[in-house]
């Protein structure tokens, strides 16, 4: 029996590829890929490493495992496929999944379905096991001011910033329900008004 591994497929040329952003904001019909043919061997290994990872796996972008991740040489993995332009933003209608060697299935197709059930939206961080291929986990922030040249397939800044605003609007919605949630439990738990008590004992010690 085939193990599935997600973010992996070709693109409608034949070249193999990890899905990063399964899809941009505002521009659903998109996403953002990375040529693996084209990659160093050493940086592919370590690609593959971390799509192939317990962490990955369970996340479904893979952008949200990379940003936590660092390649062998130190840097983060998803700033360094960023700022050396191997970001490419393609027609998601141009993808195929194949989870496994006989299994290919379109990618708008799977955002589709994902989009249909929207309630998982957790990010898994990777343990220090999961990452044994770059060392280390890591929170760096993967934006940087200084941006380093990039082809002109690689996707701009203001489309990762985009996506990267989508992803935070997602954990505040995410952690107003969660409050909400946690409230209804233990409605003691929940701040109320301030109260002025304290200030009039000690006005009345004074006096």
């Amino acid at each position: 029996m085939s193990m599935n591994i997600k973010h992996v497929g070709k693109t409608h040329t034949g070249k193999r590829c990890v899905v990063v952003f399964r899809e941009v904001p505002d521009e659903a019909h998109n996403c953002l890929i990375v040529d693996t043919d084209a990659l160093p061997d050493w940086m592919h290994d370590d690609i593959m490493n971390a799509v192939e990872s317990p962490g990955a796996q369970q996340s479904n972008d893979f952008y949200e495992y990379a940003e936590r991740t660092v390649l062998t040489d130190g840097t983060n993995m998803l700033q360094a496929l960023h700022t050396t332009g191997r970001l490419q933003k393609v027609s998601t209608d141009q993808i195929t999944l194949t989870p496994n060697n006989e299994v290919s299935v379109g990618l708008t197709e799977i955002n589709n379905i994902v989009r249909e059930n929207k309630g998982d939206k957790s990010v898994v961080a990777p343990s220090t096991e999961q990452v044994s291929m770059a060392g280390k986990d890591t929170t760096t922030p993967v934006m940087e001011s200084a941006a380093a040249p990039r082809s002109n397939a690689g996707v701009s800044d203001t489309d990762l910033a985009k996506q990267f605003l989508a992803q935070a609007k997602g954990y505040e919605t995410e952690a107003k329900s969660l409050k909400a949630q946690a409230y209804e439990l233990a409605p003691g738990l929940k701040p109320g008004p301030k109260k002025p008590a304290a200030k009039k004992e000690s006005e009345a010690v004074s006096e």
